[in-house]
């Protein structure tokens, strides 16, 4: 696979290119899961992107509060600001975002939290698929026990496939998080 990391072309695939991603590996412990073949990284990457693409990339309409009430109660997600241009291929680069300590980022740039962001993710997604459906989550059982046998379910299921350090890694600015379709908050 190639990879394109080249910021708001029409068919960029990553965020990171595998020496930033190799760079963001040497800076941190536990990576050894990062020490693989360059295909594997550029997938892992590409992917990585896609999710995160993904999940904070809302398409929902609003609605009413009383429709709101039928909805089951799942959080959305979405970047905030507008693309940089309309023929990126990805999200990024994104115009009226700011860096953790509120300065202008520049409109056809990467930050480099985003590209570490990815390169967690992509490390992450070599040790197991998180986009995959966990059997025992997604049947909702929170406890078993042996004798007597006993069960317990959760009331509500909600697959987490972003791992909270690629989501710490983000500037909370850049999303914006509803509980339900019709009422928003900055993350």
């Amino acid at each position: 696979m190639i990879l394109i990391a080249t910021p708001a072309a029409a068919n960029a695939n990553s965020y990171a290119t595998v020496a930033e991603a190799d760079a963001y590996s040497d800076s941190r412990l536990f990576t050894d899961d990062w020490l693989t073949g360059t295909a594997d990284k550029e997938r892992a990457l590409a992917m990585a992107t896609r999710l995160l693409d993904a999940f904070y990339t809302w398409t929902g309409s609003a609605v009413t509060q009383k429709q709101s009430q039928n909805l089951p109660k799942f959080a959305f997600y979405a970047w905030t600001g507008t693309p940089s241009t309309e023929t990126q291929a990805l999200c990024w680069p994104r115009q009226g975002m700011y860096s953790r300590n509120g300065f202008a980022i520049p409109s056809g740039e990467i930050p480099q939290p985003l590209k570490d962001a990815t390169s967690e993710f992509a490390r992450q997604l070599l040790v197991a698929d998180r986009s995959a459906d966990n059997d025992i989550e997604a049947q909702g059982i929170t406890s078993i026990k042996a004798g007597p046998v006993s069960l317990t379910f959760k009331d509500m299921i909600e697959k987490k496939v972003i791992p909270d350090a690629v989501h710490s890694l983000l500037v909370p600015s850049w999303c914006i998080k509803a509980s339900t379709p019709s009422i928003f908050e900055v993350l």
